[in-house]
C-alpha cells in the first residue's frame, strides 16, 4: 500500500520538546503524530455518527429527552442503592 504525507505543521519548539519527552522507547515523533491524528479522527467520526443517530431518532419520533434519561438513570441508581422512592 502506498503511503501519503500529511501537510507539515509548524509548532513551537517547546511543544516539540514536550512531545519528544513523552515518546516511548523506539517511538518517533512521526509515529506519535500519526497515532494522535488517527485517534482524533476516530473520535471525530464517532462524534459525527452519534449526532447523526440522534437526529435520525428525532426524525423517527424515537427521541428521548435528556430530562427523561436523567430521571430514568437516577431511579435506577437509587434502586441499586436500595433507596427506591418509586
Amino acid at each position: 500500500m502506498k503511503t501519503a504525507l500529511l501537510p507539515a505543521t509548524r509548532v513551537a519548539p517547546a511543544l516539540r520538546k514536550r512531545v519528544e519527552a513523552l515518546l516511548a522507547e523506539g517511538e518517533t515523533v512521526s509515529s506519535f503524530i500519526e497515532a494522535a491524528v488517527t485517534q482524533h479522527a476516530d473520535a471525530r467520526a464517532a462524534q459525527r455518527d452519534f449526532v447523526q443517530r440522534g437526529l435520525a431518532a428525532e426524525a423517527d419520533g424515537q427521541w428521548v429527552s435528556a430530562e427523561r434519561v436523567y430521571r430514568t438513570v437516577k431511579k435506577a441508581a437509587l434502586r441499586a442503592r436500595g433507596k427506591s422512592k418509586a
